[in-house]
């Protein structure tokens, strides 16, 4: 049984042809949500943990504040990483443009049509862009209109190098004349971007290297005043513990007495922990021009943190 154009389903935007808005999905059943649940107990679990043993076992707070960093870890690296996955996908799907825009430039050239052109590139292995391909040649196979076929890739694709590609597009079919010529063109405009964009992460890349050598040579300073500096402070006081009566003047050394070696420990550890947060946001920003590709930055300079804390 044969069904009209007025009666298909067919999602635009939300919405099907006939204007029926489709329902969307609750939130409570998306992945997102379950894997932040998830991180959520986890980070809740290592926090609880950590504070058990510490009150336990410790005498410092020293494992309260690494459970407690590992806490707000195990409830960002998950998301993160979710993230993560997603810009993946788009960087992949942004290289294979200018393969997508060549192969139908080499289609028409050779006598197809555009449409046809599309079908045949869905055909060909370009990554994550193959996908989306797929989903635009069965929109444009089920009847749906070109321009709304369009709409619909590059909102899935999700960048703005294929929003300007498909807006190129729309424009070539609209304007016609020579497709080939405007297709190349198009290819030829979309590669020297990419072109500029690889150029500029790799003049920035040398920052990134600046970041970690100073968060290195911080770290370096850290332990030399911690295992150096200020233990040479402990045997003073241990000694004018034993030596000089309680009350008794000291001179210069009366301040040397009072200071909790435990708690200035704790703020070069709390310092390291915020030039991690920071510099590793700074080290995503430049490197991958995105705050989120940081979190892995931050991830390493935390963890290179504790084992210089509490290993040295």
């Amino acid at each position: 049984m044969q069904k009209t154009d007025d009666t298909k389903q067919k999602k635009v935007k939300g919405k099907t042809l006939d204007g029926t808005v489709l329902p969307t999905p609750s939130i409570f059943y998306s992945d997102r949500f379950k894997l932040g649940v998830a991180s959520l107990i986890a980070a809740l679990f290592i926090f609880f943990i950590s504070s058990t043993i510490s009150d336990l076992f410790s005498e410092t707070n020293s494992i309260k504040d690494v459970g407690t960093v590992f806490a707000i870890l195990a409830g960002i690296v998950p998301l993160t990483l979710l993230q993560l996955k997603e810009v993946h996908r788009k960087d992949s799907i942004d290289r294979n443009l200018p393969l997508f825009l060549l192969a139908l430039t080499s289609a028409v050239q050779s006598g197809a049509n555009l449409i046809k052109s599309i079908e045949h590139a869905a055909d060909r292995n370009m990554g994550a862009l193959t996908p989306e391909l797929k989903n635009l040649r069965a929109n444009i196979s089920w009847g749906m209109p070109m321009d709304a076929a369009m709409e619909n890739f590059a909102n899935r694709c999700g960048t703005r190098m294929s929003r300007r590609v498909v807006i190129l597009l729309e424009m070539a079919i609209k304007v016609g004349g020579d497709i080939a010529n405007n297709l190349e063109m198009i290819q030829k405009h979309v590669t020297e971007l990419q072109n500029l964009e690889k150029e500029r992460k790799s003049s920035l890349a040398p920052y990134t290297y600046t970041i970690y050598i100073a968060f290195a040579v911080f770290i370096g300073i850290a332990v030399i005043l911690s295992t150096q500096f200020f233990s040479e402070i402990e045997v003073v006081q241990g000694m004018l513990n034993e030596n000089i009566p309680e009350g008794a003047d000291t001179g210069m050394f009366s301040s040397l007495a009072s200071i909790e070696i435990g708690e200035l420990n704790k703020i070069l550890f709390n310092m390291a922990i915020i030039q991690a947060v920071f510099g590793g946001l700074a080290a995503g920003k430049i490197g991958a021009g995105t705050y989120v590709a940081g979190i892995k930055h931050i991830v390493i300079m935390v963890i290179m943190a504790v084992i210089a804390f509490n290993i040295f």
